[in-house]
């Protein structure tokens, strides 16, 4: 059965909501929707992880991978991506906004997410199978996409066959990023927006930081994310990349950019 569907009394299949999965849906003050985990992790904190600040899902996404989906793409042709945390797809959906916007095109977007109703979610909405979708769901996925096209002249249907064309089978977005994982290519941009080490640590320890950089970074290659954490400072600076604490969004008080090669600003 379709990780969507669940059974209900009567025996025919109900499709799954946002609760179901274990989240809530939280509109930010740019009023783009984000997920909230149901359970908090910390005994200490009474709501579960956010995806995002609250400060904008949206605009949160664009300063810190946006941006820097801009900055590979104005330097390398058909760049490969990797996206560490698919959650509702607003990195993805900024990767091809700006591979449109400057008529380029992308060699590879490898996307992980280690929760399978969120990656059949999003290829199901991305290809139009919505006929069952649930409304709440359904609904998520339409405001996020006209968040990340807002400004734009970009239809959403554009955008959506520039995705498609990456993802067409459900398989070729990957589960979770797990310790021995074999990456599938080097890559130009490392978007990691994985939830905090508390809920998986082993994303956050040096040496698979060190490992992952090692065998999957191109000799000119950007790291992103909304973290600012001392073992990703050594394992950037021991494979290569030029640390860059910036400012972080909102309140949150830091980020982190690497750089590598002719990238490096």
């Amino acid at each position: 059965m379709s990780f969507i569907l669940q059974e209900v009394n009567d025996g025919k299949p109900s499709m799954k909501s946002w609760k179901d999965i274990g989240f809530e849906i939280e509109i930010t003050k740019d009023e783009s929707p984000t997920l909230r985990l149901l359970e908090s992790l910390s005994p200490d904190k009474p709501h579960g992880e956010s995806m995002h600040h609250s400060g904008g899902a949206s605009i949160e996404t664009t300063h810190l991978y946006g941006s820097v989906a801009a900055a590979v793409l104005s330097k390398i042709d058909n760049p490969h991506f990797v996206v560490v945390g698919l959650g509702l797809g607003y990195i993805e959906m900024n990767i091809a906004r700006e591979a449109l916007l400057r008529g380029k095109s992308v060699g590879l977007i490898t996307s992980y997410e280690s929760i399978p109703e969120l990656r059949e979610f999003f290829y199901l909405w991305l290809h139009d199978q919505v006929q069952e979708f649930s409304p709440e769901v359904l609904q998520v996925y339409e405001d996020v996409l006209m968040h990340v096209l807002k400004g734009t002249e970009i239809s959403p249907q554009e955008l959506k066959s520039f995705l498609k064309k990456h993802f067409v089978k459900l398989e070729d977005i990957h589960g979770a990023l797990h310790e021995d994982i074999q990456f599938v290519s080097r890559y130009h941009g490392f978007f990691y927006d994985a939830f905090s080490g508390k809920t998986h640590p082993h994303l956050w320890g040096e040496e698979f930081l060190n490992r992952m950089l090692r065998e999957a970074s191109t000799e000119n290659s950007m790291l992103s994310t909304y973290a600012v954490k001392g073992a990703l400072k050594r394992a950037l600076q021991a494979q290569g990349f030029v640390y860059t604490e910036r400012a972080g969004f909102f309140s949150k008080r830091g980020s982190t950019l690497g750089t590598k090669g002719f990238l490096v600003s």
